[in-house]
């Protein structure tokens, strides 16, 4: 039999025990976690190493180059697709050299951007904002804000003038059916859904490749122009170079990046993975813009005259597929501009809501974020305004890319200070490579920019 003092005892026994298995059970989940964290700190050298190897399937291959894929993709948007066809038709193939330059550049560049948005978990200008000033970073917004509205109102209005061509309807109507459509998928789609429609219309751009092969052209002369710069001289030559660098190193392009690699939650351990996806992107790109040079300057190169429309445009793919020509370079030119509208639209939103210190993602909830969404709508809804104005949509087109020209390097420089703030990146600032294709870069667009100028004043 037990005393009333035992069984009195035996409450405050148990409860002792409970506060000691609870105080055990506190302490194995502290060392758990503690040996978590040391796991995955071995595990991001490891990979990050090199050593880390797996047998990839083609899934792997598609899913490692998607983002920087459709980052490429976006660079050869509509405004770029007409930039190029007619750097080819004013300067032949003397301009191929710059792609020899700009393919470092642009990789490095957004091998940048890719590798803040990896590491920080933050937009690039969110980055700015907190360690160089809210001025700066509404600076930036602004200098980006204005060269992608331009450039959207451009693409939208080259879009319509395809459809109207095809169909014979008014180009104001597809405007407005297009910008809704658009603002539609980015507004009521989360990023996944978006990101896969955006993946699946890259193929069209090689139709641009075949095109470049089949109008038989002076592959002596193209080898000699890829590697000896020449420089044509004259004000409408220097604006094409300038408008060649400014359609293929973006204002948007730094941003969005960096947004997709958040979006896609990529972690330290796959930033090496991340650097060879964004290199695949570009190559991706520079290859379907060094053919459109080749078909645009074997078919109108010694006619010097500046492109007017689209269906004289269009007869770079002539060669290719005949008397289809306005029917693939239509679906050319609607199938970039559906992938590169909505990233024009969304790098808007990142950029703007990063400096006001908003919240917002293509991966969040209209209702979750009000302000991010607003600026997407407001930039294709101002888009849409510039795009019915009765701008004629080449030049547009192309005039949008040459202010991306004298925009960039500015854009450059801030990237440049944040990629080599150890404050900010720790040991992931810039090496010496990156510096030197980085400052290089800024050098080379403010070259070509300064001379444009000189050559506008004479």
């Amino acid at each position: 039999m037990k005393s009333s003092s035992e069984k009195m005892a035996e409450p405050l026994i148990a409860k002792e025990a409970q506060k000691g298995i609870r105080a055990i059970e506190k302490e194995e989940k502290l060392v758990t976690k503690k040996l978590q964290k040391e796991s995955k700190i071995v595990t991001d050298r490891f990979h990050l190493s090199g050593a880390y190897k797996t047998r990839r399937k083609l899934s792997d291959f598609f899913r490692l180059a998607k983002s920087g894929t459709i980052t490429g993709a976006a660079d050869n948007d509509p405004a770029g697709i007409v930039t190029y066809t007619q750097v080819g038709a004013l300067a032949g193939y003397s301009l191929l050299w710059l792609m020899l330059l700009s393919l470092p550049m642009l990789s490095v560049v957004e091998e940048m951007s890719a590798r803040v948005g990896v590491i920080t978990k933050k937009g690039i200008n969110r980055v700015v904002r907190e360690n160089y000033g809210f001025k700066v970073a509404v600076f930036l917004a602004l200098i980006t804000a204005s060269a992608n509205i331009l450039t959207i109102g451009a693409d939208l209005a080259g879009m319509a003038e395809v459809f109207h061509i095809i169909t014979g309807y008014s180009s104001a109507i597809f405007v407005v059916l297009i910008a809704l459509a658009l603002a539609y998928l980015l507004v009521q789609k989360n990023y996944k859904v978006i990101s896969r429609y955006l993946f699946l219309l890259t193929p069209i751009f090689l139709l641009y490749i075949v095109s470049g092969v089949m109008v038989n052209p002076e592959w002596g002369e193209i080898v000699k122009n890829t590697f000896i710069p020449s420089f044509p001289h004259g004000s409408q030559y220097l604006m094409m170079a300038v408008g060649l660098l400014g359609t293929t190193i973006s204002p948007y392009l730094i941003f969005w990046q960096a947004s997709e690699e958040i979006e896609d939650h990529k972690g330290v351990r796959e930033l090496r993975q991340e650097d060879k996806g964004v290199w695949l992107g570009m190559l991706f790109a520079h290859i379907v813009f060094y053919f459109i040079i080749i078909a645009s300057g074997a078919v109108f190169f010694g006619q010097d005259k500046l492109l007017q429309t689209a269906g004289e445009a269009a007869q770079a793919l002539q060669p290719a597929v005949g008397i289809w020509a306005m029917l693939f370079y239509s679906l050319g030119i609607i199938g970039a501009g559906i992938i590169a509208v909505p990233v024009l639209a969304a790098s808007t939103g990142y950029v703007i809501k990063d400096a006001m210190h908003w919240a917002g993602g293509l991966n969040m909830r209209e209702d979750k974020a009000r302000s991010f969404y607003t600026v997407i709508i407001l930039a294709l809804m101002v888009g849409l305004v510039i795009a019915l104005c009765g701008i004629q949509p080449v030049k547009a087109l192309v005039y949008s890319q040459v202010l991306n020209g004298f925009l960039m390097p500015f854009l450059l420089f801030a990237l440049m200070k944040v990629c080599n703030n150890r404050k900010i990146l720790g040991k992931f600032v810039n090496n010496i490579w990156s510096n030197i294709i980085g400052w290089l870069a800024i050098l080379v667009m403010l070259g070509f920019d300064i001379v444009l100028v000189f050559e506008w004043l004479k």
